[in-house]
C-alpha cells in the first residue's frame, strides 16, 4: 500500500480552495468597478463638455500682434478685414468676433480695410477713450502714446468718431480728418490730403507743410532710431518733401540745406545686461 501524507494533502487543499475564492472576489471586484468607472467617465467627459463650452461661451479669447520699430506689417482679422500696423504699433483683438460688435484695441497706428457687414459695426479703441466705428470702409486711425493727439482720417465710405465726454458722434466723409487732443480735450474737423496720411503703409514718407519736430518724430520711428533736437535759434521750420527709397543720412542731408542744422550719430553701446541702448541721433538748430 502507498503511504499517503494525510496532513500535507490538508493543507494543499486549503490552500487551492483560498487561492479559488480570493480569484473569485477580485473577479467580482473588477465588475463592480467596470460598472462605476464607465458612468464615472461619462458623467466626468459631461462635466467636462459642459465646463469648456460654458467658457468659450462667455470669455472672450484675444490674440496680440505688435510692429518692431522701424517695421511695417500687413495682418488679416478673422472677419477678412485687413489691417496695415505702423512701427511701433500693437493691435489686440478676439480670436473670434462674438456679439453684434467687432471690436479691436490700437496703440500706435493703424490703417484697416474693414470687411462689409451691416449689422455688426467695426470698432477701434484707443487708450485716450477715443473711438472709431464703421460698417465697412477705409480708414487710418494713428494713436501713438508719446504724440498728444489722437488722428482718424477716412479714405473711402464714412466713419463714425465717438469722443470722449461726448455723447454726440462725430461723422467724417472721404478726405477729412479729426484730430483729439487729449490733454485740452479738444477737437478739430479739417479737410486732409489722404495720401500724406496713409503713403506710410507703402513704405513712404510724405510732409506736407509740416514742423522740423514732427518730422523728425516720424524719422525716429521709421528708421528706429533715437533723435533729439536742440532748437537753439527758437526759430520755426516747416517742410514739404516725400521721400521713398533714401536713407536717413539722405534726408538729414536734405533737411540741413534749408536751415542752419548740423547732426551726429552715436552708436549703440552695450549694456551690463549684454543689450545694445538705441542708436541716438542729435540734431542741433542754429
Amino acid at each position: 500500500m502507498e503511504a499517503i501524507d494525510t496532513r500535507t494533502a490538508f493543507l494543499r487543499t486549503k490552500h487551492k480552495i483560498k487561492k479559488e475564492q480570493t480569484m473569485q472576489v477580485r473577479s467580482q471586484l473588477m465588475r463592480y468597478a467596470a460598472m462605476l468607472t464607465i458612468p464615472l467617465l461619462v458623467t466626468s467627459l459631461l462635466f467636462g463638455y459642459l465646463y469648456f463650452s460654458d467658457s468659450s461661451a462667455d470669455e472672450m479669447q484675444y490674440a496680440e500682434v505688435n510692429t518692431a520699430s522701424g517695421a511695417i506689417i500687413r495682418y488679416e482679422l478673422p472677419d477678412k478685414s485687413i489691417v496695415w500696423l505702423n512701427s511701433g504699433s500693437k493691435l489686440r483683438y478676439p480670436i473670434k468676433f462674438k456679439g453684434d460688435k467687432r471690436q479691436v484695441e490700437l496703440e500706435g497706428e493703424g490703417y484697416f480695410e474693414v470687411k462689409a457687414d451691416k449689422e455688426h459695426p467695426f470698432y477701434v479703441n484707443t487708450s485716450t477713450g477715443l473711438n472709431v466705428y464703421v460698417y465697412g470702409t477705409h480708414f487710418n486711425v494713428s494713436a501713438y502714446s508719446d504724440d498728444d493727439y489722437v488722428e482718424a482720417v477716412l479714405a473711402e465710405g464714412r466713419v463714425n468718431v465717438i469722443v470722449p465726454g461726448n455723447q454726440s458722434e462725430i461723422k467724417l466723409d472721404p478726405g477729412q480728418g479729426l484730430l483729439y487732443n487729449e490733454s485740452t480735450q479738444q477737437t478739430s474737423k479739417s479737410e486732409i490730403d489722404i495720401y500724406e496720411k496713409t503713403a506710410w503703409k507703402d513704405g513712404k514718407l510724405i510732409f506736407r507743410n509740416t514742423s522740423l519736430e514732427d518730422v523728425l518724430k516720424k524719422l525716429s520711428r521709421h528708421f528706429n532710431v533715437d533723435i533729439q533736437l536742440h532748437n537753439l535759434s527758437g526759430k520755426k521750420y516747416k517742410y514739404r518733401a516725400t521721400f521713398t527709397r533714401e536713407n536717413l543720412n539722405q534726408i538729414l542731408d536734405y533737411l540741413s540745406k534749408s536751415a542752419s542744422l548740423k547732426w551726429k550719430s552715436e552708436e549703440p553701446v552695450q549694456q551690463k545686461d549684454e543689450t545694445f541702448t538705441q542708436k541716438k541721433i542729435i540734431v542741433t538748430l542754429y
